[in-house]
């Protein structure tokens, strides 16, 4: 049996003596980067501890997509194996391995980290295996009816997450004119949300997604599905997928994603190519850890 302490505690050293501001959103006039981008630029510089820093920081910020949340605990991970701090290593390793069972660290992550990882992988398989949401709810809906969506989770995963999110959009409609329906419940093995009638429009082609919750409101799992609402005068209009981008492998394997970066470098015991990779080793604490993972006991 799986024994979790505590959904999302620390196992490690304070991340930092102050915490940071959380970042304004890139784009904006005068914004600083988001902690994601300054994570994966201090990953990208070989600045393995900062980055590590960051993507926790990241972490607690929180509305993390599951792509991000595999992406930073993959990465907290190999800073900790870098840093000979096994139990920690695996310990995130096995929240990447539960969000994407199919994810492979490359070689370049070194034979430490990549040990770690499968081994990790092997326990949350014979544990569990891959964290997933699954929801039922109608294909097909009256004008004005109400309907149920009844989501279900394996209960060996309840205690790594905190709520379970259940949103409903038109797609065709931008959210600034109408905001999507949303509810939230404690995370449980099945609940039900009811969707009420006033959501159900008619010809529209609702999407409804349905998040698993950790305690900053990361979306470790998500599912998504849609309800023809009936129109006499018209056919429906799908609409643009404003979640199409979920996939957590899409930010993670995808070419001049996760492992790319300007100079070859391993992590792990053997020698790194790049003055920032060789700082981080020349300077980096013996013992001591300066990002969390989640602290997950396995028997």
């Amino acid at each position: 049996m799986l024994v979790v302490v505590s959904a999302l505690c620390v196992v490690g050293p304070a991340v930092a003596q102050q915490a940071k501001p959380a970042a304004a959103q890139q784009g904006k006039k005068g914004a600083k980067p988001s902690l994601l981008v300054e994570a994966a630029k201090a990953w990208e510089e070989g600045d393995l501890t900062e980055a590590g820093d960051l993507y926790d920081q990241a972490l607690k910020q929180g509305g993390l997509a599951p792509a991000d949340v595999l992406t930073a605990y993959v990465r907290i991970g190999t800073v900790f194996a870098a840093m000979r701090q096994e139990s920690r290593a695996q310990s995130a390793f096995r929240v990447a391995a539960i969000l994407d069972p199919e994810f492979t660290l490359p070689t370049e992550a070194g034979k430490k980290a990549v040990d770690l990882f499968k081994k990790a992988r092997k326990d949350a398989e014979h544990y569990g295996g891959k964290l997933e949401v699954k929801a039922e709810m109608p294909a097909e809906s009256l004008p004005g009816a109400s309907f149920a969506v009844v989501v279900t989770i394996d209960e060996t995963f309840t205690p790594l997450l905190t709520d379970v999110r259940v949103t409903v959009q038109d797609p065709s409609v931008s959210t600034s004119t109408v905001r999507p329906w949303t509810s939230k419940m404690p995370v449980d093995s099945e609940l039900r949300f009811d969707v009420p009638g006033e959501v159900v429009t008619r010809g529209t082609n609702l999407l409804v997604r349905v998040d698993a919750l950790d305690e900053y409101g990361n979306r470790w799992a998500s599912t998504q599905s849609r309800v023809q609402v009936s129109n006499p005068d018209g056919a429906a209009g799908f609409g643009d997928d404003p979640w199409a981008d979920d996939d957590p492998r899409a930010k993670s394997q995808s070419s001049g994603g996760f492992w790319s970066s300007p100079w070859p470098w391993v992590i792990g015991g053997a020698v790194l190519v790049g003055a920032g990779a060789a700082t981080f080793f020349a300077t980096r604490p013996s013992n001591e850890a300066q990002v969390r993972a989640p602290s997950w006991v396995v028997p």
